[in-house]
């Protein structure tokens, strides 16, 4: 609970790069992150080098935490093409998991169906991306690694900036990791009793 009182949005982080080590815990904790029917339709690029923060920071509007930040993490997510129940993505998650292919797809297919009915399959894609992008950085905030969760960018240049082929895949999220160059802000929420009804 103390991390979860202790994380805030970091706008502006020191310059100290984050061990590597570190980063593969933070990408860890994305990879156990649940999905829906486990497919995991979600891919992570880790941003690093200085150019390429250039071109990142470019595509988030010139963003503070995105141009100070030594990691930056964008999540995408698998485009609606990707997850037909007879198609290749599907297939090789659905083969993983104990029973047969055929019972994996019997009991997806249904949801599919709805999701491709209501248009809904590329929101729910990029929705899986943000319990990975919580996961993520809560995980940070154990290790004293702040973070920022950034949903206004360019999604064309962003796509752009890491050669990613948009036919494939979307990009859902970006994230900022770092240590703060400012102080930990106050945690603001509004009150349990005001945001629960029990039935």
């Amino acid at each position: 609970m103390k991390s979860m009182y202790d994380r805030f949005a970091c706008k502006r982080y020191r310059n100290q790069p984050i061990a590597s080590e570190d980063m593969d815990y933070l990408l860890e904790a994305g990879r156990l992150s649940p999905t829906s029917f486990g497919l995991e339709g979600w891919h992570f690029h880790v941003v690093t080098d200085m150019t390429l923060r250039k071109a990142m920071t470019d595509a988030c509007f010139d963003q503070e935490s995105v141009a100070t930040a030594p990691m930056t993490v964008v999540i995408v997510a698998c485009t609606a093409a990707s997850y037909d129940p007879h198609g290749p993505f599907v297939r090789e998650r659905g083969e993983r998991f104990p029973g047969t292919l055929q019972e994996f797809v019997d009991d997806y297919i249904g949801y599919y169906q709805f999701l491709k009915d209501h248009g809904r399959i590329d929101c729910w894609s990029r929705a899986q991306c943000y319990i990975a992008a919580a996961n993520m950085m809560q995980a940070g905030a154990v290790i004293g690694i702040q973070s920022c969760a950034i949903e206004g960018f360019d999604a064309e240049k962003i796509a752009l900036s890491i050669d990613l082929d948009t036919a494939l895949w979307q990009p859902a999220i970006v994230i900022t990791f770092g240590y703060p160059d400012e102080p930990v802000r106050e945690k603001i929420r509004a009150s349990i009793d005001t945001l629960t009804t029990y039935h």
